[in-house]
């Protein structure tokens, strides 16, 4: 099972829950369940809108990074 962050839009393993994920901070109204990983990769893809990103601790094969990020000034 995977838990989607909707505030954050972060999708988190269920199975292989890290402490860094806090999940325990997610508001109980900005949590959804998602049950396959056919689905997961779906919601990953740059095409869906909004863009969802895997959790870079516990589905870090799944974490899109912005190398692009690294080079912006702030």
């Amino acid at each position: 099972m995977y838990l989607v962050d909707e505030e954050n839009l972060i999708i988190h393993d269920m199975s292989f829950i890290q402490y860094e994920c806090k999940v325990k901070d997610i508001p109980e109204d900005k949590r959804r369940k998602v049950y396959t990983l056919d689905q997961v990769k779906r919601m990953i893809d740059s095409s869906h809108m909004p863009q969802y990103n895997g959790c870079r601790f516990c589905m870090s094969e799944y974490h899109l990074f912005d190398m692009q990020s690294i080079f912006k000034q702030t």
